[in-house]
């Protein structure tokens, strides 16, 4: 088994488009000629929103018969099968995730992912069934698809669209 696993399109769309409509906005702000205590705040949640943006769309788990990988902007964080101790789900409102718990560390993977039901199928089939906690069949079973992160990265970009036109193109 080799599977390799992304974002789903239908965000990284939009996350894309909002990232590209915030430059003009942020360097709007940056060039208004703020205090420097205000220009380094901006500066610095610019800085915060266009690496999570990058990561998020960056982001991968590929699964092998004996190795687990999760990975993105900030490096590869690869976790032995053999070292998992729990293979679980977990539900939160809407937002459901796997998570990983080895010896040293626990990993949440969200429902973001695509095909995350094939996901957690991968995993339980290279979990031995001992490991595995009774959440998990039931998170495979009864995905639940988050439109309301697609509809709120839409917004966003509707959003940072409506500043650029207001700013831009007062009248």
């Amino acid at each position: 088994m080799n599977n390799i696993y992304k974002i789903k399109k239908s965000l990284k769309t939009p996350m894309i488009l909002a990232t590209l409509i915030s430059i003009p906005v942020f360097a709007d702000v940056a060039m208004r000629g703020m205090d420097t205590s205000m220009l380094v705040m901006a500066l610095t949640l610019m800085v915060l929103f266009y690496l999570l943006t990058i990561n998020n769309i960056l982001r991968r788990v590929r699964i092998t018969d004996s190795l687990v990988s999760i990975s993105g902007i900030f490096g590869s964080r690869r976790i032995p099968v053999g070292e998992i101790v729990s293979l679980d789900g977990m539900t939160m409102g809407t937002r459901q995730f796997m998570t990983i718990t080895t010896k040293k560390r626990n990993f949440l993977i969200p429902n973001s992912f695509a095909d995350f039901s094939r996901l957690i199928g991968d995993m339980m089939a290279v979990t031995p069934e001992e490991k595995q906690g009774g959440a998990l069949q039931f998170l495979r079973d009864n995905t639940v698809e988050r439109k309301s992160d697609i509809a709120g990265a839409w917004i966003t970009v509707l959003l940072l669209a409506i500043i650029i036109l207001v700013r831009y193109f007062p009248r």
